[in-house]
């Protein structure tokens, strides 16, 4: 079923390698079932984290190895996964202190502009017409023969150029660009920022980040770094890595996609996954 259509409530099924659409509760029994779920991009670890009956489930989670029936608890803008997009929408929406600073400039600045374009429309349409006759005519020829009013539309045409070229536009709008481009950055790279511009700031003068654990530290996804075979065992490690993909060819698993993706790399020339190394362990 459409997930936009899912209430809190209803009993739901999810397939291996499908995403849990919603939070929820598994269901109590056997019915529930048990399985390891994908939750790196709620912690950022690659390792499953086992599933039992009684255990929530959040949106965006990956199921493996088995299916799971599940209740939801929390949809739409309720679940976990609006809340964290919320989170950014509210860091895009905050000020950071120069920008409070470039909006003060900036309104006061627009007045000197206006300023400015008035008066440059008032010396073209009088005085600069008569002291450079010739610019005007080299400015608007078509106006100057056709006899209209050459200087007032030299006059219009400038004063439209200052407004246009010392607009404070781009020192308004440098600062709210810079903060959301780096919180939807961040966002797409699992980095949620609280406190927009102001935290961006501050990071600008960091020189050292201190984490809790190392597990949160990685990519998201298991890798395959080497192969160790036996050696005489008459099987290369090119060989042991091929095989093993291919074993792994109709498998939906974290660990089945890191076989193969290591199999696909070692036989491109250009990729930078290791070479295999010969190993008298297995």
């Amino acid at each position: 079923v459409p997930t936009p259509t899912i209430r809190p409530g209803d009993v739901l099924r999810v397939l291996p390698g499908e995403r849990v659409p919603v939070d929820g509760l598994i269901c109590a029994g056997a019915g529930g079932g048990s399985a390891a779920v994908d939750e790196s991009m709620l912690t950022g670890e690659a390792a499953l984290v086992p599933k039992r009956p009684g255990d929530r489930l959040t949106a965006g989670t990956v199921v493996y190895e088995a299916p799971l029936t599940f209740t939801a608890t929390s949809t739409g803008a309720d679940s976990t996964l609006a809340g964290i997009a919320r989170l950014v929408a509210d860091a895009q929406a905050l000020e950071a202190p120069v920008q409070r600073l470039a909006d003060a400039v900036s309104g006061r600045f627009c007045y000197g502009v206006m300023a400015a374009s008035a008066a440059t429309l008032a010396f073209w349409a009088t005085a600069g017409a008569a002291l450079w006759p010739g610019a005007v005519a080299a400015a608007l020829p078509s106006a100057a023969a056709a006899g209209g009013h050459p200087a007032l539309l030299l006059g219009v045409k400038l004063a439209i150029d200052v407004l246009v070229v010392a607009c404070p536009c781009a020192l308004g709008l440098a600062t709210p660009t810079a903060v959301l481009v780096a919180t939807s950055l961040g966002a797409t790279q699992g980095l949620l920022l609280r406190g927009g511009g102001a935290v961006l700031e501050r990071l600008a003068a960091l020189d050292t980040v201190v984490f809790d654990k190392t597990g949160t530290l990685t990519a998201g996804v298991p890798a395959l770094l080497g192969v160790d075979v036996a050696t005489g065992a008459g099987w290369s490690p090119e060989d042991v890595l091929a095989a093993a993909a291919a074993a792994e060819a109709g498998a939906v698993h974290p660990l089945a996609d890191a076989v193969r993706t290591a199999a696909a790399a070692a036989s491109s020339p250009s990729s930078s996954f290791p070479a295999p190394t010969a190993h008298t362990t297995v």
